[in-house]
């Protein structure tokens, strides 16, 4: 039987669970509620509500996703995610094989290009829910050592 080959997951994919999970992007979520509302109130009464909504969409709600991705991007919550790996499912559980890409001067099988540098063992019972998110099912945990885990749906 064939290893599946390691995979990571987009950094598009994950910016996308993160801004519409309300419990990371709330902030983010208020203060685009607030700008449009002074947009509107600018659109009727006064054209620097217009202007100072336009700013905090613009430049703050921007500002705020970016600092959301980052601070869960570096979050080692989060770096299985960002690595080459592959996901076993097994009663109870999933087996997570972490992959590093082979050097030229290390002896490896015939026809393998990449090394396994580690596994992680998630439980079924620290998942809080399962969501459907384009190709993967989206996995949150608690009390685990990763907060999220794409499996791809094949």
């Amino acid at each position: 039987m064939d290893t599946p080959q390691p995979f990571t997951v987009s950094r598009n994919t994950i910016f996308k669970t993160l801004i519409l999970t309300p419990s990371t992007a709330w902030i983010l979520w208020l203060v685009v509620a607030v700008g449009s509302a002074l947009i509107v109130v600018g659109c009727i009464a006064d054209i620097r509500w217009l202007i100072l909504g336009l700013i905090v969409c613009l430049t703050m709600a921007p500002t705020i996703a970016f600092f959301i991705f980052v601070s869960y991007m570096f979050d080692s919550e989060m770096v299985a995610n960002f690595l080459h790996h592959t996901i076993e499912r097994r009663p109870g559980n999933y087996l997570l094989h972490i992959y590093r890409q082979a050097d030229e001067d290390e002896p490896i099988e015939a026809g393998k290009t990449w090394i396994e540098s580690g596994s992680l063992t998630l439980f079924d019972y620290n998942i809080i829910r399962k969501e459907t998110n384009g190709k993967y099912e989206v996995i949150y945990l608690k009390d685990s050592p990763l907060r999220i885990l794409y499996v791809p749906r094949y």
